[in-house]
């Protein structure tokens, strides 16, 4: 029953990933507008998988005979979203600095908010429905309360991280199937950030045992990357040169988020079952 939860899980984050994705194909072929198009994606994902995973754990409490007083998703943990915000702020503020200190970067200008302000707003609440909320129940929430009432804890991190690679890949292969344009180009780059990334989300929830702080910090983590780290053609709240190309974006975005998110959340974890085992 534990491995049909996990399945059930599984195809509903990849199957509703998928049809997010054709949704706002669909749409465009009506003329809506881009904007149209992603909130008609993100409505079409967290609408299928919230309700369907919240279901799910009805019956993974029943199964594994573990229900806690407060499900970690509940909105009595839901301070915990700025926790997450604010630990991926801080470690990329940090990335800034140590990276300006250095000379990998050179700051140009900071943008006024007329130019940034409203596209965040409204790319926060796409990234919000149709990545960050319904990935993080999913995988994070469900799939992993699962694995971890089978296996030890780094094993369910393992597998957790590893059924979240899989999403993106087998989408992808949905999408060429049915003649649409792939939404992720598969690299080793790739491969291993969202193996990272994973790690990070995982662990950054396990010692808030809140699911709002992987919420959180992947909310905040796609902004960053968006609207600071990736110097595009789109609105950005700075414009900076990089002395040596791409090393100063990817110091932040890999080495301070994901990785420094790594290392904080080991570090809390391993202070915790320290102090444990001296009280």
């Amino acid at each position: 029953m534990k491995w049909k939860l996990l399945l059930l899980g599984w195809v509903t984050i990849t199957g509703s990933l998928f049809l997010g994705s054709l949704s706002g194909t669909v749409a465009e072929q009506f003329g809506l507008s881009r904007n149209s198009q992603l909130l008609i994606q993100g409505l079409v994902m967290s609408g299928l998988v919230v309700p369907i995973i919240l279901y799910l754990y009805r019956h993974a409490y029943r199964i594994t005979g573990v229900k806690p007083k407060i499900p970690v998703y509940s909105w009595k943990r839901a301070y915990h979203f700025f926790t997450g915000i604010l630990l991926a702020t801080t470690l990329a503020v940090l990335g800034f600095i140590i990276a300006t200190t250095q000379g990998w970067i050179v700051i140009e200008q900071w943008h006024n908010p007329d130019y940034w302000f409203t596209p965040l707003l409204f790319n926060i609440i796409i990234a919000f429905l149709y990545e960050a909320l319904p990935e993080e129940l999913a995988l994070r929430g469900l799939l992993y309360d699962v694995l971890r009432s089978r296996f030890a804890t780094w094993l369910a991190v393992l597998f957790q991280t590893l059924l979240f690679l899989s999403v993106p890949l087998v989408v992808n292969q949905l999408q060429v199937l049915v003649g649409l344009n792939p939404g992720n180009t598969i690299t080793v780059d790739y491969i291993i950030l969202i193996l990272c990334y994973g790690i990070c989300l995982q662990l950054v929830r396990i010692w808030t045992r809140s699911l709002w702080t992987s919420i959180g910090f992947h909310l905040a983590y796609l902004e960053i990357t968006r609207f600071v780290v990736l110097q595009n053609d789109g609105p950005s709240i700075i414009t900076y040169n990089e002395t040596v190309n791409g090393l100063g974006g990817l110091y932040i975005s890999f080495g301070m988020l994901v990785l420094g998110g790594i290392i904080v959340s080991l570090f809390i974890l391993g202070s915790k079952r320290f102090i444990r085992k001296r009280a």
